[in-house]
């Protein structure tokens, strides 16, 4: 699916074109009042942390805001939490290949009412 929104951040200006119309608009955060300023900040640092924890659960999702918090420390912006453990369908068919029969069918059963495999 084509992305409705584009975004570019130079310097200070934020740049969003909008995909079907082709409408870029532009926003200078310095031009912002100095209170709105002043909130973006802790807005928008929670919005950086709380990112590098989606998806992710206990231990995983602490690590993960810990680690984008040491980036930022040390004046890296593009830090980012790494990714979680991704499985595929052939690791999946796989490991099913390798089970004993009787357990495969159930396996297999379960898969595909998880909507999985078909």
């Amino acid at each position: 699916m084509a992305k409705k929104l584009s975004k570019e951040i130079v310097g200070k200006v934020v740049k969003i074109t909008e995909a079907s119309t082709k409408t870029t608009l532009e926003f200078d955060f310095s031009k912002l009042p100095q209170t709105i300023q002043d909130n973006f900040g802790p807005f928008g640092l929670g919005h950086k942390l709380g990112d590098a924890a989606a998806g992710k659960n206990g231990k995983e999702a602490v690590d993960a805001i810990n680690k984008v918090w040491e980036g930022l420390m040390k004046g890296d912006w593009t830090i980012r939490a790494p990714k979680g453990e991704k499985i595929n369908k052939k690791d999946v068919t796989d490991k099913l290949a390798a089970l004993p029969e009787k357990e495969r069918a159930i396996a297999e059963a379960t898969l595909r009412k998880l909507g999985i495999i078909q």
